[in-house]
């Protein structure tokens, strides 16, 4: 792409990924910042400050104090001057977010230091405002500019009306910063209780089958001539499934604290769900004579998701509809593309869900009247970590004659990607 002066730009930016960060690196600016709300609020001030000072061009520049580089984040151009909306480049060595520029009237007056500087020179402009836009007393966010390539005077009432308008932006990307960090430790303080209450439960879990073994162990110890055969022998063998039971609860933890280390490393990719269904379907339908699993989908679905996280939340669902069909039957699997998202729906004809209960809270399960079902109940709140982690969601429900349905909902790859920061 090229600025107004034909010549190439500085820097293209550097691809971006679904979530928002650059290939590579964090996010160079927080999502709270360039949300849409920023841009409704700041694309009609630019369009009035173009008319009430007769200027070319207005435009927003942010800048990305972890790169180091500013960003022409909104532009409105009413003129031959074309500022390119998304254009990046370097910020000077020693621009800090503490060192606040003053207002600036004309390119000719542009301290080599300041930021916006550059991109005047760049279009080589012969009208030019600038004045800092600051989130809080202490910190540069960007400066709202306005230029042309025609000389002209201006006024204190536009440089005042210039200030005015930072002033509404700068107060307006304060509150989004504190929108944010309340939305932020709102979600902290809700997975601390999420945790507290999975170690509680754990503790639970693990102490009960313990306290048990310890019992039995201080009975042998204590009796080693008095008890008889069958005494000896029953405890024996109650020991031996307390045994099972507390290396069937450590295995489900140690496999949830291995989901949450996983669900920090996702990279979600555009991933056609076709071959992967149709892979595990084939898998699962070979499992037994009395399960038939049937694939219902389009000959292409692609969605935006973690490939070996999407196998895993599809295998284990699978599984699950396997597990609580005992008497067999038909396990359906349909994928299809909903809006901008793609819906993952396995059925199956078993015993249904359990009434009352959340089956994707942790240790929470649907047994089965004879008892034979195994596992600690971790399996769904895995599932459903990991889908909330590509951005989806996973429900379940009873169907109306036998069984249950469970249906992932994840983001669609065919839509536009959701811009990223440096996109918006």
């Amino acid at each position: 792409m090229a600025d107004a002066n034909g010549g190439k730009r500085a820097r293209e930016p550097e691809p971006a990924t679904r979530n928002g960060s650059r290939a590579g690196g964090a996010p160079s600016t927080p999502r709270d910042l360039t949300s849409p709300d920023l841009g409704g609020l700041v694309r009609p001030l630019l369009e009035a400050l173009a008319a009430l000072a007769d200027l070319e061009s207005t435009y927003l520049i942010v800048f990305d104090w972890d790169r180091h580089e500013q960003e022409v984040r909104f532009v409105f151009s009413a003129g031959e001057t074309q500022v390119g909306e998304g254009h990046r480049i370097a910020l000077p060595a020693e621009l800090s977010p503490e060192a606040f520029p003053g207002v600036t009237r004309s390119p000719q007056t542009i301290a080599r230091a300041q930021a916006d500087g550059l991109v005047a020179r760049r279009l080589g402009l012969k009208t030019y405002v600038s004045v800092p836009v600051t989130a809080g007393k202490h910190h540069l966010y960007g400066m709202l500019c306005g230029a042309s390539r025609h000389p002209q005077k201006l006024s204190e009432t536009v440089v005042g009306i210039f200030e005015s308008f930072a002033a509404i932006i700068s107060e307006h990307v304060v509150r989004l910063q504190m929108a944010s960090t309340e939305d932020r430790v709102t979600k902290a303080e809700s997975q601390l209780l999420k945790r507290a209450r999975f170690v509680a439960e754990a503790e639970h879990r693990l102490k009960t089958p313990l306290t048990v073994l310890h019992g039995m162990s201080l009975t042998l110890r204590a009796h080693p001539h008095d008890l008889s055969d069958s005494a000896r022998a029953a405890l024996n063998g109650s020991m031996i499934r307390h045994i099972d039971l507390l290396s069937r609860e450590v295995e489900g933890l140690l496999l949830e604290a291995r989901a949450e280390v996983r669900m920090r490393e996702l990279s979600p990719i555009d991933v056609d769900l076709g071959p992967l269904v149709r892979d595990l379907a084939a898998a699962f339908d070979g499992l037994g004579t009395s399960h038939r699993v049937v694939v219902d989908m389009v000959s292409e679905v692609a969605a935006f998701v973690d490939p070996t996280a999407i196998y895993q939340v599809v295998g284990h669902l699978l599984d699950n509809a396997i597990k609580y069909s005992p008497s067999g039957g038909l396990i359906m699997i349909r994928v299809s593309q909903v809006a901008d998202s793609v819906s993952i729906d396995i059925s199956d004809e078993g015993v249904g869900l359990p009434l009352n209960a959340d089956i994707f809270e942790p240790f929470r399960r649907g047994d089965l009247q004879d008892g034979r079902t195994t596992g600690v109940g971790l399996g769904l709140h895995i599932v459903r970590d990991l889908v909330e982690a590509m951005d989806g969601t996973v429900t379940a429900r009873r169907n109306p004659k036998a069984g249950s349905t469970f249906t992932v909902k994840v983001p669609s790859a065919h839509l536009p990607k959701r811009p990223s920061p440096e996109e918006r």
